[in-house]
């Protein structure tokens, strides 16, 4: 089931909504397949969890894409400092190695703020496309919500509600 595309199925839900039956003399109201309806959301609510954890993932990505790079800066800055001190004995080559090891940080360091911008754009869009994903969804099954709530007022009973009597 965590195969299954969560807009998939509100497109799904939004045919069985849209392929209802109008009724005669009631305005607006349509009779749908309340329980079809029940069991595209009952999908939805076990594709959602994946949805988050994808989200999640993607930030553990960015965590780790960001420590490595990091931990390169730093791997970087010690190569520097032992090239540097292995120069201490020659002046004019120690300015030189100072010189360098600042070059290497200053560029070790933009290469880690580049790599934590894009890696912050990559979440961000992600984030922003489960965002957008979950209005959808919500409004969807708010819209189900209202039409199975008006069907029920209107006079209908409710599946759920157990046999008549």
């Amino acid at each position: 089931m965590a195969g299954i595309d969560i807009l998939y199925l509100l497109d799904r839900l939004e045919e069985v909504l849209n392929s209802g039956s109008r009724v005669p003399f009631m305005g607006s109201r349509t009779l749908i397949d309340e329980q079809e309806c029940l069991d595209i959301l009952d999908q939805i609510r076990v594709a959602l969890p994946e949805e988050i954890k994808q989200a999640r993932r993607v930030t553990a990505e960015r965590d780790s894409i960001l420590a490595e790079a990091e931990a390169r800066a730093q791997q970087i800055i010690r190569e520097a400092e032992e090239r540097a001190a292995e120069k201490v004995q020659e002046h004019a080559l120690v300015r030189q190695a100072q010189a360098r090891a600042e070059q290497i940080e200053a560029e070790a360091e933009r290469r880690c703020a580049e790599m934590r911008r894009e890696a912050d754009e990559y979440v961000y869009e992600t984030l922003l496309n489960l965002e957008r994903d979950l209005d959808q969804l919500l409004q969807t099954v708010r819209k189900g919500t209202r039409a199975l709530r008006g069907a029920t007022e209107s006079g209908y009973p409710s599946r759920r509600a157990g046999p008549a009597s």
